[in-house]
């Protein structure tokens, strides 16, 4: 636990935030405790709103759940190789990879489709 909030970055608050909480929050209602943790005097709160939330997208700890949400990257149960993720981010994620899959069967039938015509002939 993070004890003097004007020592810890904003990011680093922002973790602690979510790990206390122990589910996804909402980036505003995220980004507002880590300023009122952080106890500096804003002069323009959209701008430090901002940039706390241009740390948080750039931090690999962070994963964006959908809908404004934000949770710790260690939530997301990790699924497949490397390699299975690199091509399920490059083809568009849990779509990218039913396609994959549904490429990879369709392969398959007509590999079996070939044998089978080959030893009918």
């Amino acid at each position: 636990m993070i004890e003097n909030g004007k020592q810890a970055s904003e990011v680093d608050l922002a973790h602690e935030v979510l790990a206390q909480e122990g589910r996804a929050m909402y980036f505003r209602d995220l980004i507002t405790k880590v300023l009122e943790k952080k106890e500096n005097q804003i002069h323009f709160l959209p701008h430090a709103m901002a940039e706390v939330h241009t740390q948080i997208n750039m931090d690999s700890r962070f994963t964006y759940m959908g809908k404004g949400m934000w949770g710790l990257h260690e939530w997301v149960p990790q699924r497949g190789s490397a390699a299975q993720e690199e091509n399920t981010v490059a083809t568009g994620g849990a779509a990218g990879l039913r396609r994959e899959r549904l490429l990879a069967e369709i392969q398959q039938q007509d590999c079996i489709s070939a044998v089978t015509e080959e030893e009918s002939e």
